[in-house]
């Protein structure tokens, strides 16, 4: 019983982790769409879109919104990873005792 409550942490945290990543994703592909043309610059914004809060275009609440998006993200991961930890050591069996 308490194993699957683990293991439901486990896909809540995988899952807002997964959803603020895109929800961080479209507010800096917003952003840059605006400001540049680059292919490269909007890749980046994909692949890491918590650098976009560093660029001098972007207001200090902007800023602000991808710093917060930014721990809520790290939360979420950390969560994931300590849920994965703990039902791994629940759901453990050891190996047999061989003579």
């Amino acid at each position: 019983m308490l194993a699957e409550g683990f293991w439901v942490a486990i896909v809540v945290g995988v899952s807002a982790a997964v959803v603020i990543w895109v929800l961080a994703v479209r507010a800096a592909y917003r952003i840059v769409s605006r400001t540049s043309t680059s292919l490269m610059t909007r890749l980046l914004a994909v692949v890491w879109p918590f650098g976009v809060r560093q660029s001098a275009d972007v207001s200090a609440e902007t800023a602000a919104s991808f710093n917060k998006m930014l721990v809520a993200f790290f939360i979420a991961i950390l969560v994931a990873i300590a849920s994965v930890a703990v039902y791994s050591n629940l759901t453990f069996v050891p190996p047999a005792r061989m003579q």
